[in-house]
């Protein structure tokens, strides 16, 4: 158990590293693309870009309201750091972990928490021009650490990883009295 939470510390370092090394705007980038793509299938008008101001990244939403142009700002680190935590469980379970059972795993885990993501950026692209998304967008804003440990959770319970390993001697024996 503790050679787990070791590699488990390991894991969460390294990818917190890499997270400000450059890892940080690509997912970034990544999310804006996947939100923009989205709203234009949707036939929006409004895109989402990546940008540096003050030297912060923002996601910042370009759309039309009231038939002006008009951009505002969401900072990156409020919505992405949950990210490393969800990235730093994945890299570790490819440690403790089957092939098949991480890419389950990994599949479905950053697939929901993705998703998650692309709805929150996609309500921040209505949040001026409807109550219902503003409501929604507010609900999700703090959320995310919550999300990303519930995922986690959810995810030790389909493939547990963290559970007491019983010794050999203390194991019954059948058809003893």
């Amino acid at each position: 158990m503790i050679k787990k939470i070791v590699i488990l510390l390991i894991c969460a370092l390294a990818v917190t590293s890499l997270w400000f090394i450059g890892l940080e705007i690509l997912y970034a980038r990544l999310m804006a693309f996947a939100s923009s793509l989205v709203m234009a299938i949707g036939g929006s008008e409004a895109h989402i870009v990546v940008e540096q101001e003050n030297g912060e990244g923002l996601f910042r939403v370009h759309t039309i309201m009231d038939g002006n142009k008009a951009s505002y700002p969401q900072r990156i680190q409020t919505l992405l750091y949950p990210t490393i935590i969800i990235l730093g469980w994945q890299v570790f379970t490819a440690f403790v972990r089957n092939w098949r059972q991480l890419l389950r795993s990994a599949g479905l885990n950053l697939g929901v928490f993705f998703s998650v993501q692309v709805i929150f950026l996609l309500l921040l692209s209505i949040y001026h021009t409807s109550g219902t998304g503003r409501f929604f967008y507010d609900l999700l804003m703090e959320s995310f650490y919550v999300i990303a440990v519930a995922i986690i959770i959810i995810d030790n319970i389909r493939f547990p990883v963290f559970v007491p390993e019983q010794k050999e001697k203390n194991r019954p024996t059948t058809g003893s009295v």
